[in-house]
């Protein structure tokens, strides 16, 4: 019996320090950078002072759902079109995303006594199962989000030039005045295949959305969220964003790249589309066949 009082009170002891643990390093997540990369959206609600513990509490939760309403409408979809603007564009949007907020959690929760007031947290998922990407999965997937539609990159030809970005060869001016796309080794070709992609996007005001791109300087696609795996995009969506090269790399490998290419970010197209030379996109494609780069998401954006 002894033995069986001892088990229950260490039990509740570790159970009640959890609970003080969760509502102490609660941290509202709120900056879109910080959202996308962490993966989820959280938000700190406070109530007023001088109400019982019931009240607080619920007061507190009002607010902090009503904040996280406030902030995940703000956050972009594409571009410089927001959550709020696809619902009020959209009925498909408005329907999914209105049921997903209805899904928020409760991330932990505190009451402080002497002053009678309470302060909630509350979550919701941006990636993983049930997650924002997840709801909005055949949207994203249809090009529904996007509204121009830009081909697909496809390089010239496969017939002579190394692959490295700095190797491959600069496409030549013909009689039209356009330049012609550069020419790439076959995949079966390439004897170290590049695995994964750093975007470096830190001389541009890019911004991190629900749907990101890379396109070339001529408009055209060449990595976006169609081109990944449902359930890469749903777990990882259109890749990830740090400021930190360092970082880049390293979330790169628990993604499973051993050798990624890092390409310099030419221009940025509404915010949200990183555009890359030529030269630079014709070596991602090839690598891209041998390696799976997109659909597997393995891309990172580096931001400033």
């Amino acid at each position: 019996m002894h033995l069986k009082m001892s088990y229950f009170a260490v039990v509740l002891c570790m159970c009640l320090v959890g609970s003080v643990w969760a509502a102490d390093n609660m941290q509202p997540v709120t900056d879109p950078v910080k959202v996308f990369g962490e993966g989820y959206l959280q938000v700190i609600g406070f109530s007023e002072e001088g109400q019982s513990r019931y009240k607080a509490l619920r007061a507190a939760q009002v607010v902090a759902q009503r904040d996280l309403v406030e902030v995940m409408q703000g956050l972009k979809l594409y571009g410089t079109t927001s959550i709020r603007d696809g619902m009020l564009e959209s009925d498909e949007i408005k329907t999914s995303v209105e049921g997903f907020l209805r899904g928020a959690t409760n991330c932990g929760q505190k009451y402080h006594e002497n002053k009678g007031f309470a302060e909630v947290c509350m979550r919701i998922n941006i990636r993983g199962r049930g997650g924002l990407y997840d709801i909005l999965l055949p949207v994203i997937q249809d090009k529904k989000i996007t509204p121009d539609k830009n081909p697909d990159f496809v390089p010239k030809g496969t017939s002579s030039i190394s692959t490295p970005p700095s190797e491959v060869q600069t496409g030549t001016t013909g009689s039209t005045g356009e330049t012609s796309k550069p020419e790439v080794k076959a995949p079966s070709e390439l004897t170290n295949p590049y695995d994964g992609l750093i975007v470096d996007a830190r001389d541009y005001q890019f911004r991190p959305a629900l749907v990101n791109r890379v396109l070339t300087e001529d408009n055209e696609v060449v990595f976006e969220p169609s081109k990944i795996l449902s359930n890469i995009l749903v777990e990882r969506g259109c890749g990830g964003f740090t400021t930190d090269d360092g970082k880049a790399k390293a979330l790169l490998e628990s993604w499973g790249s051993k050798n990624p290419m890092i390409v310099k970010c030419t221009d940025v197209h509404k915010l949200t589309d990183a555009k890359i030379s030529q030269d630079d996109a014709a070596a991602v494609y090839v690598h891209d066949q041998k390696s799976n780069i997109f659909s597997q998401a393995r891309v990172v954006f580096l931001l400033k």
